[in-house]
This record gives C-alpha cells, sequence and structure tokens, in this order.
C-alpha cells in the first residue's frame, strides 16, 4: 500500500513540474515590438493619450502613427532604436471632442497590418 501511495505522489510532483514548466515555457504571443501602455490621461482641461512603443529587437524600426478625434485624422512618425522606449504624447483639447472617439493606430513600417489599434470613447462630462 505504501508503495502505490509512494507512486502516486511522485506522479502528482511530477505532472505538477510538466504543467508549471509548460506554461514557464509557452511563448506569451507577444511579438518582439511590444506596446507595453495606452492610456488616456485625464488632465485639468485637456486629455493626454499616451502610449510607450517598446523595440526588442536588435535595428532601429519606423513606425507611422495614426490618431483619429471624431473622423479627424493625424499622422506623425517615429524611429525607435534597438532596446529603447518611445513615449507618443498627443494633447486632446475638449474643442476638438464632438462624439468623443479616439483612435489610435501604430504601424510598422513595411507592414500592412497594425501593430496595435486601440480605441477610447471619452466623456466630455
Amino acid at each position: 500500500m505504501s508503495r502505490l501511495r509512494l507512486i502516486f505522489v511522485l506522479s502528482l510532483i511530477i505532472l505538477s513540474a510538466v504543467f508549471v514548466s509548460t506554461i514557464y515555457f509557452i511563448p506569451s504571443g507577444q511579438d518582439d515590438i511590444a506596446s507595453k501602455r495606452a492610456r488616456i490621461i485625464a488632465a485639468e482641461e485637456q486629455w493626454i493619450l499616451q502610449y510607450d512603443i517598446i523595440n526588442n529587437k536588435d535595428r532601429d524600426i519606423k513606425y507611422t502613427i495614426h490618431v483619429t478625434i471624431d473622423d479627424v485624422a493625424y499622422r506623425d512618425s517615429a524611429v525607435v532604436k534597438p532596446g529603447k522606449t518611445y513615449t507618443y504624447i498627443r494633447q486632446i483639447s475638449p474643442q476638438e471632442l464632438v462624439e468623443g472617439k479616439v483612435t489610435f493606430t501604430l504601424y510598422e513600417e513595411g507592414k500592412s497590418e497594425p501593430v496595435e489599434e486601440v480605441t477610447y470613447h471619452i466623456d466630455r462630462n
């Protein structure tokens, strides 16, 4: 009886180790280019769109940034050096908002699909 218990306990330990190592070693699905933080910050008389881009690749990467505020489009670009972070900041005044819809889209040069696209709805009240 004791031998079966020992085999059972060892089996549980091995199964737990396999489970933990599987979770630990599975890729997270993040690309080498990762946006870590996108947010709208409410300031006193405006809102601030802030977006951090981290370049984990070993080469410079050029990005195109599209921001649409209630159907008015703005375009910027940035080059992020290897291992560096670029923080994009866009101030949004109350006069720019009618519906309050703000869309941020980030493209890597040479790719047609966006790296990330996020839409916010800002309440002016």
